[in-house]
């Protein structure tokens, strides 16, 4: 009879322990779980985790450059830079799992790769005191709202596309040529609103201008295989092409080496490429006419600002542009070397009517523009069509 009673009590004694292992795992018990670092010890703590790889001289490069400058501005803050890599995505939820678990007050993590994973952790309610931003993209398509702890922000990257496509539409006219082109990596939502622009900048030219340049279109299929992106590159420049946009992270970094090789010129993407090859490879430098900037190194600059400062909205998608000074493009010496000192004035006029609201460019998203209308908008201008 007492074995019986004790055999009782040990099964309820080790039932109960179980649940509350399962509750510390799955993170819904409240509270938190012992694997979960306290915030409480005065130190504010921010992580960046890029996917990817750096060295990219655009997108990743620009986020790492503005952390950076954060914490030299900020050194009471501990900031971490956590690089993860392109050749296994299957760390990649993991180390946010991991870095979540420890003492961040802000985590950072970056495009549409990231969105389920971030999606899944805030659902736990053992990160209820974590606060999040996810860039380049939103939470959730609509649904910023339903994600209280994390800031999304996004860019109007169709609006520099627009400005990279004048300019590449009055250079292929300066030069006597007939197409320009776009070089893409990945065919993702983002590179498809910089795609959307450009088309559109070329089309503006033929509006002001009565005339007729066309635009190749081509992607890479991801963001590191620049030497199909050198390929691609030469194959329009063998057709006949004067200057294109690259808009292709690392991968975009081929045509750079094609446009040198072959004598022809290049626009950059997300960071001032030019001034990355100004001291290394003056030769390729002279090449890229200018880039087309999209400011995450300045716009995460700003939200850790703001994050410190207490002002820093959750649960709302942030979307930059022109107006808001995060998107442009270079007007440096090379630029003003290449372009007509007409043609670059018409292109201020554009960047200006961008920002005043009087010229408006559609959007390459897919919550806004469907496929079947991007592709009808890629085949207006492409010549073989």
């Amino acid at each position: 009879m007492l074995m019986k009673h004790w055999k009782r009590i040990t099964a309820i004694a080790l039932t109960l322990l179980s649940a509350a292992l399962f509750a510390g795992c799955d993170g819904t018990g409240g509270g938190g779980g012992s694997d979960v670092a306290d915030l409480d010890d005065g130190k504010t703590r921010i992580a960046l985790i890029i996917n990817g790889d750096l060295g990219d001289m655009s997108f990743f490069d620009s986020a790492n450059a503005g952390m950076l400058q954060f914490q030299k501005d900020h050194p009471e803050t501990e900031v971490n830079i956590m690089e993860l890599g392109s050749s296994d995505t299957s760390k990649w939820e993991s180390t946010l799992t991991q870095t979540a678990n420890e003492a961040y007050d802000l985590i950072i993590v970056a495009t549409s790769d990231m969105r389920e994973p971030l999606q899944r952790l805030v659902g736990r309610s053992k990160y209820a005191d974590r606060r999040f931003i996810i860039f380049d993209t939103e939470i959730r398509d609509n649904a910023a709202a339903d994600y209280p702890t994390v800031h999304s922000m996004m860019f109007k990257q169709n609006e520099g596309g627009f400005l990279a496509g004048a300019v590449a539409a009055l250079l292929t006219l300066e030069k006597g040529a007939e197409n320009t082109a776009f070089v893409g990596g990945a065919r993702n939502d983002i590179i498809n609103d910089f795609a959307c622009g450009f088309m559109q900048g070329v089309q503006k030219i033929n509006e002001l201008k009565g005339t007729d340049v066309g635009a190749y279109n081509s992607y890479i299929g991801d963001f590191t295989n620049s030497p199909k992106g050198k390929q691609i590159a030469e194959s329009f420049y063998d057709q006949g092409v004067e200057v294109l946009f690259q808009a292709a992270s690392q991968a975009g970094l081929g045509c750079f080496d094609a446009a040198k090789t072959k004598g022809k010129l290049a626009i950059g993407v997300d960071s001032d490429q030019y001034d990355y090859y100004a001291s290394a490879d003056p030769a390729k430098a002279d090449t890229i006419v200018t880039s087309v900037l999209k400011r995450v190194d300045l716009a995460l600059y700003n939200a850790c600002e703001q994050f410190l400062e207490g002002t820093l909205e959750f649960g709302v998608l942030e979307t930059l542009g022109i107006r808001e000074g995060m998107i442009g493009i270079v007007e440096n010496d090379n630029y003003a070397a290449i372009l007509s000192e007409e043609d670059r004035a018409l292109v201020g006029e554009l960047a200006q009517g961008l920002a005043d609201g009087t010229i408006e460019v559609k959007s390459g998203l897919k919550r806004y523009m469907s496929a079947d209308e991007l592709n009808a908008l890629f085949a207006e201008l492409d010549p073989t069509k």
